[in-house]
């Protein structure tokens, strides 16, 4: 019977991470509507670390108090052994 309840309580937890997860737009959409560009920051994460680079993106935004972020440029040295992204942050 107690596990029902910690069921409950990581589904809430992973619900409101995700509930506050900064999302993705498109180079028309951050010129088209009213957002407050809050800057360019720069990802690095390592190809074979658990963390893909779309989260390791959200997460830069998410520290930053980002609600969208606008993917500039991703490039891959050749051994692939880490991605970098350029990213511009909005509110």
């Amino acid at each position: 019977m107690k596990i029902l309840p910690l069921f409950a309580a990581a589904l809430i937890t992973t619900a409101s991470f995700s509930a506050l997860a900064a999302t993705q737009i498109s180079d028309a959409q951050a010129q088209s509507s009213n957002y407050h560009s809050l800057g360019v920051v720069d990802v690095r994460q390592d190809n074979t670390a658990d963390l893909s680079l779309k989260a390791a993106m959200n997460e830069k935004a998410e520290e930053a108090g980002a609600s969208h972020y606008r993917v500039i440029g991703i490039s891959t040295p050749g051994d692939s052994s880490l991605a970098r992204a350029s990213v511009e942050l909005y509110r």
